[in-house]
């Protein structure tokens, strides 16, 4: 191994355990404000073929897409949820193994137009052919955390 390899392997080691860092950091916090509703998943959407929508203790919704679709392992992904009536004042989205801790994966979204939030993240490859994941969306709102949870499975190719 070239010494220009082996230092893009040692930056690339520490820029993912400062974001795992990061990641957790943020989930802790989150974990700090009070929850004030936490949704059942939807099973019988799949969010490897559309966009998934659970309703809202009090009404309203929120929706979670992730594109591309089927959604990779290992490559950008890009993050969007809506809201309806919620006003969040910040939205992310944890992803984690529902069989195995794939340790913190915490994306925060920035509101591109009201109710719609959006970024980027990545899962990490699993040893596993096939991965069930839970992607939890935080909804921050002034009385508390709303916390919608989505189930998928992922394949390796």
């Amino acid at each position: 191994m070239d010494k220009r390899t082996l230092l893009m392997l040692s930056i690339s080691g520490v820029l993912i355990v400062a974001l795992l860092f990061s990641g957790y950091y943020k989930v802790e916090m989150a974990k700090k404000n009070n929850v004030i509703a936490q949704i059942e998943p939807d099973k019988s959407c799949d969010l490897q073929k559309t966009a998934c929508t659970l309703k809202l203790p009090g009404g309203g919704e929120v929706t979670l897409d992730i594109q591309p679709k089927p959604i990779p392992l290992v490559q950008n992904i890009n993050i969007t949820v809506n809201t309806d009536v919620i006003k969040a004042e910040a939205v992310s989205v944890d992803f984690k193994g529902t069989t195995m801790n794939m340790g913190p994966n915490n994306v925060r979204l920035k509101s591109s137009t009201p109710n719609v939030y959006s970024g980027k993240g990545m899962l990490p490859v699993c040893i596993r052919n096939s991965m069930e994941w839970q992607a939890d969306v935080y909804l921050q709102t002034s009385e508390g955390i709303i916390i919608a949870p989505f189930i998928f499975v992922t394949r390796k190719h």
